[in-house]
């Protein structure tokens, strides 16, 4: 792979075999950069074979919250049956978020279209400009006024994915970013409403973004009252 600048340190020979095997499928020409690295997954900018910018989003097979992920799992009855070791648990992982991810772009919901997957790769649309990626809610400065039409834009984005019946679940300035609109990312701990603490975790989401839209002065709807408007 003469065109892959990232460090092969980052990588065991699985995970750069699966990008291989995305590349002979045709969803990825050239991985370009490291654009995010976390500590249970990494993200690179690549691009397609018509030069688009996607992203791919590497889980890590080896460091990664194995008992959290698996807590999440076994709630979940689109995977039960899943394996109890540590690969099984991270490809599922992976899956999860592509089914989440295609729930809430089937929502309309502003966030990454998901392209395809394999194994711990996931194959997603790039948020952001020429390879640079679009900056985090957390990171930028904003007006009272910019906050305020912003928080209202989040909330509609959480009533698209209230509709289709999905909580994002760690819905917070971190998980958001800003573009044109705000994206929200991250969808591999969504739940469906068929998860026995989905009400809890969507009043959590909404409890997160309140109060740090309450920090920038927005004057924010209680999320008890917005509950009952995303639910009646």
């Amino acid at each position: 792979m003469e065109d892959f600048k990232i460090e092969r340190k980052f990588f065991d020979k699985r995970t750069l075999l699966a990008i291989f095997k995305l590349m002979n499928k045709g969803y990825v020409d050239r991985v370009e950069s490291l654009v995010k690295e976390g500590k249970e997954s990494c993200v690179l900018s690549a691009k397609d074979k018509s030069n688009n910018w996607i992203a791919l989003k590497v889980y890590r097979t080896e460091h990664c919250d194995f008992k959290n992920m698996w807590k999440y799992l076994i709630a979940d009855p689109r995977f039960f049956g899943i394996k109890k070791d540590r690969r099984s648990v991270v490809y599922a992982w992976c899956r999860r978020e592509f089914k989440n991810l295609k729930i809430a772009f089937k929502a309309k919901v502003a966030c990454p279209k998901p392209i395809a997957f394999f194994e711990n790769v996931l194959v997603m649309s790039f948020v952001g400009e020429n390879g640079k990626p679009a900056p985090r809610l957390v990171d930028v400065i904003l007006s009272k006024e910019d906050a305020s039409l912003i928080y209202k834009k989040i909330i509609q984005e959480v009533k698209k994915l209230v509709s289709f019946k999905l909580v994002h679940t760690d819905l917070s300035a971190f998980n958001i970013l800003l573009f044109d609109k705000p994206y929200l990312i991250d969808f591999s701990q969504a739940v469906t409403f068929a998860h026995p603490l989905a009400k809890y975790f969507l009043i959590r989401d909404l409890k997160n973004i309140n109060l740090y839209f309450k920090k920038l002065g927005v004057r924010v709807k209680d999320e008890e009252r917005l509950f009952k408007e995303l639910i009646p």
